[in-house]
């Protein structure tokens, strides 16, 4: 039996973990004592210490798959959360531009950028999608009230912020992964 296989799957896990941006300490915790404990029930049913090593890592899965499971839980909620967070914004960046006093085009570009570009960060998968939640809605205001379709050309700047937000994550991650 190897003494050391919960640290072994355990090391595994964490850099699994790490690699999809969902570590945390408390998920390797509760790996290590769901193991032991499973571990432990075999060997009371009789098994031997490396039978029920065997089969505790069996049933609890590859490193890879539990890590695939958590990074899926977490990130389809954050997905959601992220989603409605870029309507908001993009509804609340619209607004502020639909008035009639409002004449600061730099500001508006900024706040498309900023704002797409913190969700292309934070939500790394899919940026086109974020930035279409964000900016669609300024030419969408334009487009219905005065008929300017040339406004679409104004996605071109929360396209460039969730990408760019993307680029910064992924340069972060991998920075982080080979330290």
């Amino acid at each position: 039996m190897d003494d050391q296989w919960p640290e072994t799957y355990i090391s595994e896990l964490s850099d699994e973990l790490r690699k999809r941006g969902v570590y945390q300490k408390r998920i390797l915790e509760e790996a290590r004592n769901h193991l032991l404990e499973s571990m432990e029930h075999e060997i009371k049913m009789g098994s031997s210490p490396e039978a029920a090593q065997h089969r505790a890592l069996e049933r609890f899965g590859s490193a890879r798959r539990v890590a695939a499971q958590f990074y899926y839980e977490r990130s389809f909620t954050m997905q959601k959360i992220l989603a409605a967070i870029a309507v908001v914004s993009g509804l609340f960046i619209a607004f502020i531009d639909s008035r009639p006093n409002w004449d600061d085009t730099g500001i508006t570009v900024f706040a498309l950028l900023v704002a797409s570009g913190l969700l292309g960060m934070l939500g790394p998968k899919r940026p086109w999608l974020w930035a279409l939640l964000v900016g669609i809605w300024l030419p969408l205001y334009y487009i219905v009230t005065k008929h300017e379709i040339s406004m679409l050309i104004t996605l071109i700047f929360p396209f460039f912020g969730a990408y760019a937000g993307m680029l910064v994550r992924n340069l972060i991650i991998n920075k982080l992964i080979s330290a």
